[in-house]
């Protein structure tokens, strides 16, 4: 998303022009904090003719009544219509397919090839006992800022091109932008001459069909990309239900140049909390220039600097030094010093339990081991590891999600065999109405611990409220062969549960229907 103010150029005399110079202050500032965006102070007479435009549109007086009219009438109007007004009045959507051929080289020959190489021999390794078969591998890749789709489309030619069979893979291209108009038209995929002045006749007539208005995109590449609205700003991401998350690639061009300073650190610690770990982000040229970068790796290619996020513990244990509860923040010494106090881990998960009841939330985040899985491989730093899921669970706890999910990736980073965070993932996942992720993290763990019994409740639960009868029955019936092997009395820790008493759960689900296999 490119964005700049336009030149409308309405003169309206104000009847006050100290008023109107407050009013304008305002304006400046509400902009800010909406949306990121930082009115230069030679822009201002200019900003200041454009909004009177909305001021006449809407029958109001003054900047006065239209700083008004935003700020307690917002949720009023039906989709944010005025918001989306203004935004109209500060972007443009100039843009065009392969911007920036350096760059576009460098994903091509380079940073594309070394993902999917690293995904096909990371989905060698997760084998799906439930049915068989190994995971599809996947890759993930969003363009933040997207404008009218141009950049996101790019990428998708690209994986066509350098995935021949990407059909075999789970591929997730999203672009998001915050005017909304943008996003429509990126939907519709079609462009004019203008938007092809650095692609080869040959991609344009691959990928690309004649249309009475332009060039329309070709109907797999449409459906290999993903829209929607965001502001990266106000959103809050890493965010499973909106399939922000766990991105390889992050490419966000040309917008932190009319950012201010502090929204773009904001913006750049979200983005590497939704990087998975070795994931990139690749900006415009200079764009992040005097910001600390320092929980990236700093990669310099002769066609552009590259932010990669870190792998190892002691770098990501610096980011998570960033926001933290007040209960957690001022034990932070505690949290990371070489012998971990037992006494306060067991007192910060009570006190996120007794937060969580104080705001009137029955549901408690538990990542308690499940009845029967086998205890997790010992970590190269148990403590660490012990000290990152009690840390997520008082996140998830407190109702800071994005949080939760950083301190389990962690977790898991020291960890990858454990299946703690994992239960706690999946919790999250389902509290924010993500089902498909829940599944994803269940059947993780069912991997891993083959006999987990909480997993296969949780799976089977998930798929029955779908109406995926066919795989609720598949797991009730594994989850009954697990329970035939264990003792009539064991309790679940989990769910309070004997085995008896799961095995006629288990069993009514199984004569609810007549599904057969």
């Amino acid at each position: 998303m490119n964005q700049m103010l336009g030149d409308r150029p309405i003169l309206i005399e104000s009847n006050s022009q100290h008023s109107d110079d407050f009013s304008l202050s305002q304006m400046v500032d509400l902009i800010a904090d909406k949306f990121g965006i930082h009115i230069k102070p030679h822009y201002q007479d200019t900003l200041k003719k454009n909004l009177l435009t909305r001021i006449r549109a809407l029958g109001l007086c003054s900047l006065n009544d239209y700083y008004q009219f935003l700020v307690t009438r917002n949720q009023l109007i039906p989709g944010a219509t005025e918001w989306q007004e203004l935004i109209s009045l500060l972007t443009v959507t100039e843009t065009y397919f392969f911007r920036d051929q350096g760059q576009m080289s460098l994903l091509k020959n380079q940073l594309l090839p070394e993902l999917i190489e690293r995904k096909r021999e990371l989905s060698l390794t997760q084998y799906n006992a439930a049915n068989g078969e190994f995971y599809r591998p996947t890759l993930r890749l969003w363009s933040a800022g997207c404008s009218t789709g141009e950049e996101a489309y790019s990428l998708a030619i690209l994986v066509k091109e350098l995935i021949p069979d990407n059909q075999t893979w789970d591929i997730l291209i999203l672009g998001t932008d915050i005017n909304q108009p943008a996003i429509a038209l990126a939907q519709q995929g079609i462009y004019s001459d203008w938007s092809f002045r650095t692609t080869t006749q040959e991609i344009k007539n691959r990928y690309f069909r004649s249309h009475k208005k332009g060039w329309k995109i070709d109907p797999a590449i449409r459906a290999m990309v993903t829209f929607q609205p965001g502001n990266l700003m106000q959103d809050n991401y890493p965010a499973y239900a909106s399939r922000i998350h766990d991105f390889d690639l992050i490419i966000c061009r040309n917008v932190f140049i009319y950012f201010d300073f502090n929204a773009i650190a904001q913006v750049i610690d979200k983005f590497y909390c939704s990087l998975i770990p070795g994931g990139f982000l690749l900006t415009g040229h200079t764009e992040l220039h005097g910001q600390k970068t320092e929980p990236f790796q700093v990669k310099n290619f002769p066609q552009s600097a590259v932010y990669q996020r870190h792998t190892s513990l002691n770098e990501q244990s610096k980011v998570l030094n960033t926001i933290k509860p007040a209960a957690i923040e001022s034990r932070e010494t505690e949290i990371f010093s070489p012998s971990l106090n037992p006494v306060w881990l067991t007192k910060l998960s009570v006190e996120a339990s007794r937060g969580r009841k104080e705001a009137g939330e029955e549901k408690l985040f538990n990542i308690n081991n499940s009845l029967s899985s086998p205890a997790s491989p010992a970590s190269p730093a148990p403590q660490h590891f012990q000290a990152y899921c009690l840390m997520a669970e008082a996140y998830a706890n407190f109702g800071d999600y994005s949080q939760a999910n950083q301190a389990s990736q962690q977790a898991l980073q020291i960890n990858p065999l454990a299946i703690e965070p994992y239960y706690l993932l999946a919790q999250i996942a389902e509290e924010q109405g993500d089902r498909d992720s829940a599944k994803l993290f269940l059947k993780r763990i069912i991997y891993l611990a083959p006999n987990s019994v909480t997993a296969h409740l949780e799976l089977g639960s998930i798929y029955e409220r779908e109406g995926n009868e066919k795989q609720a029955q598949k797991t009730w019936r594994s989850l009954l062969e697990i329970l035939q092997n264990l003792p009539q009395q064991a309790i679940d820790s989990h769910n309070q549960q004997t085995t008896a008493e799961l095995k006629a759960h288990v069993l009514k689900h199984l004569n609810s229907t007549s599904y057969e296999p």
